[in-house]
């Protein structure tokens, strides 16, 4: 079984089917949208690093700093934000609004927790998705720069107010 997937299937973890909210379009899963609350976050986050640490073999542990580095940054949710991790549409499903609707409806569920503002992190070369989150209501207020086996990633965090 694959490493995501695994993890998807295991409740409490920050890549749980508890996260996760998909949309279909004639019966047919179409695109997902993972993401969790300030509270699902410190209530899992250790649960997913120990399910993390027991898939990962001994020869990749040298990871590990780069993984703590980058939760550190990626990813860190605030009090009272809801953050989105993941937002995917399969290719024949794009341009017909689904993500938007994923991201809409995210919003009332964020809103319904008494959330105060969403969060997200994109790579600063994705600029279809920066149009979109924009589109959203979505603003920039950083970049995060992460260094990983001679490669730097970069993300933009964006934020909305609700």
């Amino acid at each position: 079984m694959g490493f995501l997937k695994s993890l998807f299937l295991k409740p409490n973890n920050l890549f749980s089917f508890t996260h996760t909210t998909f949309i279909e379009v004639k019966d047919k899963t179409a695109g997902m949208l993972l993401g969790y609350d300030f509270n699902d976050s410190q209530k899992d986050t250790l649960k997913t690093g120990i399910l993390m640490l027991m898939k990962l073999n001994f020869h990749s542990i040298k990871i590990i700093g780069n993984l703590l580095k980058a939760e550190r940054t990626i990813g860190k949710v605030n009090k009272g934000e809801f953050y989105i991790s993941n937002v995917a549409v399969y290719p024949e499903f794009r341009g017909i609004g689904l993500g938007n609707e994923l991201m809409l409806n995210t919003e009332k569920i964020a809103r319904s927790t008494k959330n105060k503002s969403m969060s997200l992190d994109v790579e600063i070369e994705n600029k279809g998705a920066i149009k979109v989150y924009k589109k959203l209501g979505y603003r920039i207020i950083g970049d995060i720069k992460i260094l990983e086996l001679r490669k730097t990633f970069k993300f933009y965090r964006m934020i909305k107010e609700l």
